[in-house]
């Protein structure tokens, strides 16, 4: 019953958030409005007294989960790291690159997010949208909407600031890797090559032994058609993390040139200007190496889909055309392979 009734939670609280919401946004229009109504309405306000304070005690609470849950758990103010100040003014990092204190930064994010809706719900008091005139509906609806668009905007930015920090990037840095890269690519080209002469030598016994029908025969080229696709497989694979290396630094260096901090910088500073189009240079380099080691990448995984479907031919014909012989070292085959794939936990098939 209790893992029923816990399962029923989200579900009552998306059914109700409809009839919540208005509530909560209207609590952070009250720091404002329950001193202007207090002074302008004071009848209105003495009816609804307990409905005012319990809007306004519940400011804080609610600021406080709206910023925790707009924060990213692994960002600057929720994520774990250090927090220790640097020991050199001189070497103090950027405001980005800090990382505030937990108490001192929920407290300024909760302060700025009341502030900013403290500030609309005023500037809409002043000009007449109290939720008290003529047209008391369409004021409440004014206000409310002016209130929670501020609340999303602000949360947004919350949001954005508080992104795990990533420090920028040098031309010296991407030119370096840049070197590594290349250095990297024809290493992968010279063993691309030796695999392609190793898969061609092999196509040619493959082919060779589909004409034969001695079990012997079919049995080694089985066995040396499995370990070429496997030694494929793996050098695939260290082309895959290399390619993988390469491409997450191009993403780092185009996402780190575009912070605000950044863009600022440039626009004040003519030397950053200068080191930015180098390291969109430096970038373009590494990223055209990206791309020839996606083609060589690419060619890897078509040798290994090309030994998988041969090997496994080669497996159904020993099987279909060796008679008992082949029968029995089939599901011999098969039997290993089950229970390696059980002692590496995955499905058997």
């Amino acid at each position: 019953m209790s893992g029923a009734r816990s399962g029923c939670l989200p579900i009552l609280a998306l059914l109700a958030s409809p009839c919540l919401a208005p509530y909560g946004v209207a609590a952070f229009a009250t720091p404002v409005l329950a001193p202007y109504v207090y002074l302008n309405h004071p009848s209105s306000f003495a009816k609804d007294r307990t409905v005012w304070l319990v809007l306004l005690a519940a400011v804080p609470v609610l600021a406080f989960v709206l910023v925790r849950w707009a924060s990213p758990a692994d960002g600057r103010l929720r994520g774990r790291g250090d927090r220790h100040p640097p020991a050199s003014r001189a070497r103090r990092p950027g405001l980005r690159a800090r990382r505030p204190h937990p108490i001192r930064g929920y407290l300024d994010r909760i302060l700025l997010l009341v502030g900013s809706t403290s500030a609309v719900t005023l500037c809409l008091a002043w000009s007449g949208h109290d939720m008290y005139g003529p047209l008391a509906g369409v004021e409440t609806m004014i206000l409310l909407g002016a209130v929670g668009g501020t609340l999303i905007v602000v949360l947004v930015g919350i949001r954005r600031w508080d992104r795990p920090y990533v420090a920028p990037v040098t031309v010296e840095q991407v030119r370096a890797h840049n070197q590594r890269a290349r250095k990297e690519l024809r290493r992968i080209r010279a063993d691309n090559e030796r695999v392609t002469r190793m898969v061609a030598k092999l196509e040619a016994k493959l082919t060779d032994a589909h004409t034969r029908r001695d079990f012997a025969v079919l049995r080694t080229m089985h066995h040396e058609s499995y370990g070429c696709a496997d030694s494929v497989y793996v050098h695939y694979r260290s082309v895959e993390e290399s390619l993988g290396l390469v491409s997450q630094l191009v993403r780092s260096v185009r996402i780190t040139g575009w912070q605000p901090s950044g863009v600022v910088r440039r626009a004040v500073n003519r030397k950053a200007r200068v080191a930015f189009v180098q390291l969109r240079t430096e970038t373009g380099g590494l990223a055209g190496t990206a791309g020839e080691l996606r083609s060589e990448w690419t060619r890897n995984r078509d040798l290994v889909q090309t030994l998988n479907v041969r090997t496994a031919d080669l497996k159904c014909q020993i099987r279909d055309e060796c008679g008992p012989a082949g029968l029995r070292w089939f599901e011999a085959l098969q039997d290993r392979r089950d229970a390696a794939r059980l002692a590496e936990g995955k499905p058997v098939s």
